[in-house]
């Protein structure tokens, strides 16, 4: 299983390490990432903040076995925070997918 990081040009080492970022990914995704082949994870920045912390945009894909990508975004104050809220966000749309995908093959 792959976890790709990926920040754009605006966002240095610094602001988003590469260890941290998927530190997070495995602590939230953690009971799924047995399920699906890769995530791929974008973090941006979305305009500069009043405070010294710039707003950023973080969004995660999952890409499950035999089914379509599920993608979810957020966006805040600091690197942590919108990394996990992205996370949980995208565990919740997993966990509807695979609800419905559940409950149309009746198994």
């Amino acid at each position: 299983m792959l976890i790709q990081v990926n920040r754009d040009n605006q966002v240095d080492e610094r602001e988003a390490p590469t260890e941290l970022v998927e530190g997070i990914v495995e602590r939230r995704l953690g009971r799924i990432l047995d399920k699906v082949s890769a995530v791929e994870v974008h973090v941006a920045h979305t305009k500069q903040s009043r405070t010294n912390q710039p707003e950023m945009r973080c969004s995660v894909e999952v890409r499950p076995l035999n089914l379509q990508p599920v993608a979810a975004s957020a966006e805040g104050v600091g690197t942590e925070a919108v990394v996990r809220s992205a996370c949980d966000k995208v565990l919740h749309a997993y966990d509807k997918v695979i609800g419905k995908q559940t409950a149309r093959t009746g198994s």
